[in-house]
């Protein structure tokens, strides 16, 4: 640990391999969903025609008021997209291991240069498509320094259009291990679903998104706070001391497009999308 401020330094110093290696891995999962999109697409929709078999004791309506039109459909995102990812992980990395973890995406491997941490959003008509809401320990910091507690991240300002709050990521911006080091690679699958009758749900389209590491958010080129709107205050600002923030897809588009691509069904199969 005690080569650890040299090494964020020299990570700094040649800021663009972190960029490189985020474009590289998220070409990379993604050719694989494109692999198995119509699979993914098939498996997703195929629950409308299990309905006689769930349909009985189907999840319960949750949130203030629920209209009652659509039923909770993470489970189904989320069961069937991150058995194709660990198919799809496997396939394409080579000597991956699932070191544990006590916080973090839903998704963790180390491959051979990164620590790559993915997480699944459900999302349907009633949920804004055009972002994804993260726990302070889905986002990698500054890692300003390391002490006997461990990494240190700062706190940043999260500015909304009226309000503003102090949000504390929790990810490193790198691992050492075993005297490697491994760059934190945070992803978001989104899962976009329409709803053409209660429990008839089917697959529009996955999101496949990169946050920027830490060193390039909130050091170096600063991304957070030159990149208008990019973070703001998530739906827990008065409620809660580990408060969210919603990563805005649209300004991380704008800091690169390959950064959002979309993988768009129809009747002909599907295509790639930039926002």
């Amino acid at each position: 640990m005690k080569n650890y401020n040299s090494i964020r330094q020299s990570l700094i110093q040649d800021i663009s391999q972190i960029i490189n290696l985020e474009k590289i891995y998220t070409e990379s999962i993604l050719k694989g969903l494109c692999d198995n999109a119509l699979k993914i697409k098939q498996d997703f929709d195929k629950t409308i025609a299990l309905r006689d078999f769930w349909f009985r004791y189907a999840p319960r309506q949750r949130g203030h008021k629920p209209s009652g039109k659509s039923l909770p459909w993470g489970e189904v995102g989320e069961k069937v997209l991150d058995a194709y990812l660990y198919k799809i992980i496997v396939e394409i990395f080579d000597n991956i291991r699932f070191v544990g973890l006590p916080y973090g995406h839903d998704i963790r491997f180390v491959s051979e240069s990164a620590f790559v941490q993915m997480d699944i959003k459900s999302t349907g008509p009633t949920d804004n498509t055009d972002e994804v809401v993260s726990s302070p320990n889905q986002v990698s910091g500054d890692g300003l320094f390391i002490d006997e507690n461990g990494v240190f991240n700062s706190k940043v300002l999260v500015q909304g259009s009226s309000k503003a709050m102090e949000f504390q990521p929790e990810l490193p911006p790198f691992y050492l291990i075993d005297n490697k080091v491994f760059i934190t690679l945070t992803f978001y699958l989104k899962c976009v679903y329409k709803v053409i009758d209660l429990g008839n749900q089917p697959l529009d389209y996955l999101e496949m998104i990169c946050v920027p590491n830490g060193l390039l958010m909130f050091d170096s080129l600063h991304y957070a706070k030159n990149t208008k709107g990019l973070l703001t205050p998530g739906k827990d600002i008065l409620t809660s001391a580990h408060k969210r923030t919603r990563i805005k897809l649209n300004p991380l588009a704008q800091i690169a497009k390959w950064r959002c691509q979309k993988i768009v069904f129809s009747e002909k199969g599907f295509e790639i999308r930039f926002r």
